[in-house]
């Protein structure tokens, strides 16, 4: 009975430790619009600083900073640049199409991870979990094809590059969500959270030293948000509850309430009113992942 209980207590932490994680995640899609510069130099700021904001934590922690394993450095190195390629991939979507495009094309990552989680732990495909992705997949087609979402033409090159580089970017997020699966067995959020945004600072850096980086102090504060809070708060958080939560139901909640967080957001910072079809694709989301997080074991 008290094993029970116990697994109870974990499960319960561990989505806690997700819906905690919701809103710093979903800020982030909002400063594909704040910032005016291109993805390469977003990814890198962000990383940069928190690489640095990580790193500092630890050490005054005195945690931990050194792996003695190659192997693991290894992971660490790939899923760093998993990382910056998915993020790079998630603001060029957002640039060259909409936020709406964006946020749809990216919550297809659940659909990767069921599919792809059992082959990587060898558990069995829920088919529950297939219908929970199917219906919140529709609920976020009412969201971005709301009349008051400007998404344009479906035959438009724009929106075409725009779902494209958000399956990408969604694609990307479901193999780092099944890596840190993996990994946070066995080290803590802030020490994988720290190395892969330094690695993933690290590979782009060739890239992003071509970049212009005459930028105002607004750009600089953003940058700063976007890379200490919602990436240190909302990605440490996130891996956390990968403790106790398989990553199919971490996808599940990340991807059902990061747009309807998103739109409160986009009301109460670009006073953007949300439409009755948005408003009912929300309700969708929001009652399926309630459903999953309740039902689930």
């Amino acid at each position: 009975m008290s094993d029970i209980n116990g697994t109870a207590a974990t499960y319960r932490h561990g989505v806690i430790s997700v819906l905690v994680a919701l809103p710093f995640v979903s800020l982030t899609g909002l400063f594909g619009k704040f910032l005016s510069h291109s993805p390469l130099l977003i990814v890198q700021g962000r990383t940069v600083f928190a690489f640095g904001a990580l790193l500092l934590v630890l050490l005054i922690l005195r945690r931990k900073i050194i792996f003695n394993n190659y192997l693991e450095w290894f992971r660490l190195m790939l899923s760093g640049i998993i990382l910056g390629v998915h993020w790079i991939a998630f603001f060029k979507s957002i640039q060259v199409s909409t936020v709406a495009i964006g946020l749809l094309t990216f919550a297809s990552y659940p659909l990767f991870t069921t599919f792809l989680e059992p082959i990587f732990f060898r558990e069995k495909l829920s088919k529950r979990n297939v219908l929970a992705v199917l219906i919140v997949i529709c609920g976020l087609a009412l969201m971005a094809t709301s009349p008051s979402e400007d998404s344009g033409s479906m035959l438009s090159g724009s929106v075409i590059q725009g779902v494209l580089w958000g399956l990408g970017g969604g694609l990307g997020f479901a193999l780092l969500t099944l890596l840190n699966r993996g990994h946070v067995r066995h080290h803590s959020p802030l020490l994988l959270t720290c190395w892969q945004n330094g690695f993933a600072a690290m590979v782009l850096l060739p890239w992003s030293i071509s970049e212009s980086w005459i930028l105002s102090s607004t750009d600089w504060g953003l940058l700063f948000v976007l890379g200490v809070v919602c990436t240190v708060g909302g990605h440490a958080l996130l891996i956390n509850g990968l403790k106790s939560l398989r990553a199919q139901m971490a996808s599940m909640v990340i991807a059902g309430g990061e747009p309807v967080c998103a739109v409160a957001f986009a009301f109460f910072l670009l006073g953007e009113v949300p439409s009755i079809q948005t408003l009912l694709g929300g309700i969708l989301i929001v009652g399926t992942t309630a459903v999953m997080i309740t039902r689930s074991r």
